[in-house]
């Protein structure tokens, strides 16, 4: 099985180290069919791990193409509500591909902080992306049960973002495979660029001290 990032949204500032990973495991089955034109969303219903980590990092599904056309579909989270999609919290870029076979497509999410307790859904969408191209994935199953169960909507092409999705409702007998990447809102560390920059500022610093040092030190002409 391939693993790619699809969309790597972290800040260009922050990075964030992960503390508690939440993964169902791949059990080599799929379920079908995710893209035009048939359903449009499939999503796995989930809450933080506990109330410390509650920074979502990441998170990722497991693709196969069905035929030899490019699906295109986006990511996002959104608030689960009595078997639909609240609010949005998230909502990635476009991405394409043919996955001919079994791929892990992880969305990082620049450090999505969530509520503990609450409900939300993460989920993969070809909604509004229909343009009479049959692009057709099946999307990877586990047999854990680590996070709160499977959600698909047929929403023919129309948004996920509606408080009734028409499939299956965060139904346990179904995980969706993948991997979810979860830290505390103090666990958020300086990537390396950002480091170098506080390095460079700090020499800067001590540069312009020692300049202005020297020349305190510098007698008057007399």
């Amino acid at each position: 099985m391939k693993t790619i990032a699809a969309l790597v949204l972290a800040l260009a500032s922050v990075g964030a180290q992960a503390d508690v990973v939440v993964t169902n495991t791949f059990n080599g089955t799929g379920i079908q069919p995710l893209g035009e034109p048939d359903t449009t969303t499939y999503g796995e219903v989930f809450t933080t791990p506990d109330a410390i980590n509650t920074v979502l990092d990441s998170f990722s599904l497991i693709l196969q193409s069905l035929n030899a056309s490019t699906s295109q579909l986006y990511a996002g989270v959104a608030t689960w509500v009595n078997g639909g999609a609240g609010t949005s919290v998230f909502t990635s870029s476009v991405f394409s591909g043919n996955f001919t076979d079994w791929t892990e497509v992880v969305i990082g999410t620049g450090g999505l902080l969530l509520t503990p307790g609450q409900q939300y859904v993460a989920y993969f969408s070809a909604s509004g992306l229909f343009d009479g191209t049959n692009a057709l994935v099946q999307v990877g199953l586990s047999n854990d049960a680590n996070t709160l169960g499977m959600s698909w909507d047929n929403a023919n092409g129309g948004s996920p973002l509606h408080p009734n999705w028409d499939g299956c409702q965060a139904c346990s007998n179904y995980q969706l495979a993948g991997t979810m990447e979860f830290s505390s809102q103090g666990n958020q560390v300086p990537e390396p660029g950002s480091m170098a920059l506080l390095g460079l500022g700090l020499l800067g610093a001590a540069a312009a001290r020692r300049r202005s040092t020297a020349k305190a030190r510098v007698p008057e002409q007399v």
